[in-house]
């Protein structure tokens, strides 16, 4: 039996108040500072935070990590934006408090249960054993490592990424956990889709953003969100919109529908907007992934028709707007082939990046050269000119550089097993809620593949880590339900 509170009505006034009491002193800290938008953000996370201690239900060691975690989720989302304290070398910040006082009470229940942790219900345990050995290794790494600092530092990082997936998988074990954190994401995503828009018009930032307190009109307007940069705000919009995409083509209600389809094209305007080529391919890549494998010869008809009507108004009402947009997509992608053949701009150094990540492989003998160390060894064994940059700016590339061929390996069949076994589960699923979930986690899980080469690294990015922990949740809650379905 899972150990109780005493007096459970008590516990969820008191939890409920607490709660209101800390949300309520940020707000009113952020608010005195000056920081409106902060404390419009935090006065955001408490009211998704605050249902989850609401529930006419028996407060249990396990519903209080349920909730701790729905906390993590939203703090992983916000990062840094609205309350960061630097302790000596480290920041924290509510995500990495929360993370370790999930730890904490996960802790306190195993020691109720007499040392003992069931696992049973997770039938994912491949994935997570590949995270396991990706840990063992990056410790190994150590003793190879040339910056220690730097390898402990990523390896904190891949911790982290870590615990969020094993927490996911070990508490979302039925459809309304699932359901929730859908909802949740897409609550997230419409938050701060908002933000992108007013940073775009009004020139105002969080103070996380680098773009925070610019005054020049070319850098003023990009929009941020609560990212450091506009690279890092596109990658969670490019991973986001397939989210918006399945609540277009699944939900019942039509205004339902027509906001989802708003959304996500509000998010690839503010994708061109920031510039990130990478993911505006990414998006290119989910919108044509979906068509080509998720839909049949009518529904591809009938978005054909569609789109086809709603670009001949848009170009009729619009003219000068639409005709700019796509001069500026245009520009963008051909970009990427004129840099490349003049050797100006960003493709060059990204080449010349590669080049001395593979000529840092071989140097080791494939094992990498420790966690976290590409850009020390691109900043002081480089043999091609990257201009100053330091970083891959290539998620799979700074991989391969850090853990080498092994890891690689096991990351790839990681990712290309998670997207094959969503397909399979995608193609059999009937259910209409369950196929929405499924379908928006497996095109955001294609277009990682492009929207991962955008940022200057991931490893931090918890967007990513939280899309893999939801479609991990997701694809064992199908196998335990195949599992009981058979017995």
């Amino acid at each position: 039996m899972e150990p109780k509170f005493q007096s459970n009505k008590l516990s969820r006034t008191l939890a409920s108040c607490l709660l209101v009491a800390v949300f309520g002193a940020l707000a009113g800290w952020a608010t005195t500072q000056g920081l409106l938008i902060k404390s419009l953000f935090i006065g955001m996370a408490a009211l998704l935070a605050l249902p989850l201690f609401s529930q006419n239900r028996p407060i249990t060691i396990v519903s209080l990590q349920k909730g701790l975690l729905y906390l993590v989720i939203i703090a992983g989302f916000i990062g840094p934006a609205l309350l960061a304290i630097g302790v000596g070398p480290i920041h924290l910040f509510p995500y990495r408090i929360l993370l370790l006082v999930l730890w904490m009470v996960f802790a306190i229940s195993v020691l109720f249960n007499h040392g003992r942790v069931s696992v049973s219900h997770m039938k994912v345990k491949s994935y997570l054993q590949f995270l396991a050995l990706w840990l063992i290794y990056a410790v190994l790494s150590l003793a190879w490592a040339m910056s220690k600092a730097d390898a402990i530092r990523q390896f904190i990082f891949l911790f982290m990424a870590a615990s969020i997936i094993f927490f996911v998988i070990y508490y979302f074990s039925n459809g309304k956990d699932l359901k929730r954190f859908y909802y949740l994401w897409l609550g997230v995503f419409g938050g701060l889709l908002l933000l992108g828009i007013w940073e775009h018009f009004a020139g105002q930032h969080l103070p996380v953003s680098g773009s925070y307190a610019e005054t020049r009109a070319r850098f003023m307007f990009l929009p941020t969100a609560v990212f450091l940069n506009t690279n890092d705000y596109a990658t969670f919009l490019a991973l986001s919109i397939p989210f918006a995409l399945g609540v277009l083509r699944y939900a019942r209600n039509r205004l339902v529908r027509f906001i989802g389809l708003g959304a996500a094209a509000a998010a690839f305007y503010l994708i061109i907007v920031a510039g990130s080529r990478g993911n505006m391919l990414a998006v290119l890549l989910e919108v044509a992934f979906l068509m080509l494998f998720l839909t049949n010869l009518r529904q591809r008809a009938k978005v054909a028709v569609a789109a086809t009507v709603c670009l001949a108004m848009a170009v009729f009402l619009l003219p000068g707007p639409v005709q700019e947009l796509s001069s500026e997509v245009t520009g963008e992608l051909s970009s990427i082939s004129t840099q490349a053949e003049l050797g100006t701009g960003s493709v060059p150094v990204r080449a010349n990046l590669v080049r001395n990540g593979l000529f840092f492989l071989a140097s080791t003998a494939g094992f990498g050269v420790g966690a976290g160390n590409a850009e020390y060894w691109m900043a002081n064994s480089a043999i091609f000119e990257t201009r100053g940059v330091l970083n891959p700016h290539n998620w799979w590339l700074e991989i391969l550089i850090n853990y080498g061929i092994f890891v690689f390996v096991g990351y790839i069949l990681f990712y290309l097993g998670l997207v094959l076994t969503m397909w399979r589960v995608h193609r059999r699923t009937k259910n209409r809620g369950e196929k929405m979930i499924c379908e928006a986690l497996l095109v955001a899980l294609v277009g990682f593949f492009l929207a991962s080469v955008s940022s200057s690294s991931i490893m931090a990015f918890k967007p990513q880590w939280l899309l893999f922990a939801f479609a991990l949740a997701f694809l064992n809650y199908q196998r335990r339900g195949r599992l009981e379905g058979v017995a």
